[in-house]
């Protein structure tokens, strides 16, 4: 039981410390106020004026006066020991003697329960997670047999020069660490240089797990970022194990744990499926029967098993048959209000024939894994009744925050072969950046992976979605897909066929 502002009760969910000075215990902003860190390290020693730490706060938000009020004054105060924590816990008063802020809520507890909260917050983020020396970060990005060769150089390259130009900005600072016109001497120390493994997975899945103990054993990571995997939930189970944060993977078919370790750019398949059931129950309020067609592998089985759950919840039916079971031979002559295809691991050729195969009435709705193919000589003849699943922008070229992604990436020397994914991996990287210059000294992983909430709806967007946010807990920053068809005028351009669609 707590009160807050002299006589607010909280509930208990409420009241929880984790609230507002996070699983980290580093603390944050919340609502305009300033909410200092309360692990081990800082609550159990004496406070001193820490310069770099005061100005990482003080310039890098926009907060109201009170905000800049109280970093104004920094409050020196002795370390706590069990008596202050108590006073400070139940009636509002800090080690030193000095009121905390009618926020800060004033609780119910017994000294058995001090006790008990102090030896907690005194192991809470006291030793530096691995993956960090005196000198270097590690970092690690995942890369999947199966997935394509030219998808795999198109992110490498993004990677590699990124970290060649973090590592020169870095350097020119640590060089220099007596003087900085930028008033950055104060953070010298939390400076080193980024050091990129490249993993390869190779056979089965399931086979994963115990490749990365390998990896991780014989080279210690801070953090996995971006990667291309096409199904990504064996690597979600050990990021999860050792709590290793892994951010924005390219992939399709994202872990199933909500809660976990990683970072996605949306639910891949999942959402395609649930957004596609949307459309149709939106386009189509009354009764409505849908042939699924599906393919082979994870990417074709598991979106068709989630928009057959989905359509039937909603009253629509849907006859499912096996994309090896339709050829010119065996045609699909059954009226239907609409097929959805469901390719996986399909060639475009064996599409082609499948559209063929179709009733020439039928619209047919594909993922956006094959949008590529509606540019194909292939797609030509089918193309006024073909449909996409797409979960980006619809006009990523002409988006203004991809001027400056392309920008960059021209300036590095790098080939644009594959805009989306590349921009996609600049994201992850940039957003890796300026959540490890949050850190300064504290590499901890649980507060990594709170500068990515707290960084990821800032101006770093490279036009690839109509918008990326998160929040505390949140691990995916897109919700919506727009249906598409290729437009009349030009083929090489798509346009929505409706609005939005956040299932």
């Amino acid at each position: 039981m707590a009160t807050t502002q002299g006589d607010v009760s909280l509930p208990e969910s409420r009241a929880a410390c984790v609230t507002c000075h996070r699983p980290s215990g580093f603390g944050t902003s919340e609502g305009g106020y300033f909410v200092p860190p309360i692990n081990g390290l800082a609550l159990f020693s004496e406070r001193q004026l820490d310069r770099g730490r005061f100005l990482l706060n003080r310039f890098e938000q926009a907060q109201p006066q009170r905000y800049r009020a109280r970093l104004n004054q920094p409050h020196m105060r002795p370390a706590y020991n069990f008596e202050t924590l108590g006073r400070a816990l139940r009636g509002g008063v800090d080690a030193s003697g000095q009121d905390l802020d009618p926020i800060m809520p004033r609780y119910q507890l017994s000294d058995a329960d001090v006790a008990n909260l102090k030896s907690f917050l005194r192991n809470l983020s006291a030793t530096i997670d691995p993956g960090i020396t005196d000198d270097e970060l590690h970092f690690a990005t995942i890369v999947s047999k199966d997935a394509s060769s030219r998808d795999r150089a198109a992110m490498l390259s993004v990677i590699e020069a990124y970290f060649d130009w973090a590592n020169k900005n870095s350097g020119g600072e640590r060089s220099r660490q007596g003087f900085s016109p930028y008033h950055q001497s104060e953070l010298i120390s939390a400076t080193r240089k980024w050091r990129l493994h490249v993993w390869e997975l190779e056979g089965a899945p399931e086979s994963w797990s115990q490749q990365l103990e390998l990896k991780y054993q014989a080279q210690p990571v801070f953090a996995f970022v971006s990667g291309l995997a096409p199904v990504w939930e064996q690597i979600a189970q050990f990021c999860d194990k050792k709590k290793i944060p892994a951010l924005f993977p390219n992939t399709e078919l994202p872990g199933r744990r909500k809660d976990g370790q990683t970072f996605y750019f949306t639910r891949g398949l999942e959402l395609e499926a649930k957004g596609l059931v949307a459309f149709f129950s939106r386009e189509h309020a009354g009764k409505t029967h849908i042939l699924q067609v599906v393919g082979e592998g994870p990417m074709a089985h598991e979106p068709a098993r989630i928009f057959d759950q989905e359509a039937r919840a909603v009253g629509i039916e849907v006859e499912t048959v096996a994309m090896a079971d339709v050829d010119n031979a065996n045609r699909l002559v059954l009226p239907q209000t609409a097929i959805v295809v469901w390719p996986g691991n399909a060639t475009d050729e064996k599409v082609a024939s499948l559209l063929s195969a179709s009733p020439k009435t039928s619209k047919i709705y594909l993922p956006s894994t094959i949008l590529e193919f509606s540019k194909s000589e292939s797609a030509r003849p089918f193309l006024e009744r073909l449909f996409f699943v797409d979960p980006y922008e619809v006009d990523t070229q002409s988006h203004p925050l991809s001027f400056r992604v392309r920008a960059w990436i021209d300036t590095r020397g790098v080939s644009i072969t594959h805009p989306t994914l590349q921009f996609q991996t600049y994201y992850a990287l940039s957003l890796l950046d300026a959540a490890i210059g949050r850190l300064k000294t504290d590499f901890f992983r649980d507060y990594l992976i709170e500068n990515v909430e707290h960084e990821a709806e800032g101006d770093l967007n490279p036009g690839v979605f109509p918008r990326l946010s998160l929040g505390p807990g949140q691990r995916v920053a897109s919700h919506g897909v727009y249906v598409v068809q290729m437009a009349r005028e030009k083929v090489d351009r798509i346009e929505p066929v409706g609005d939005w669609i956040i299932p």
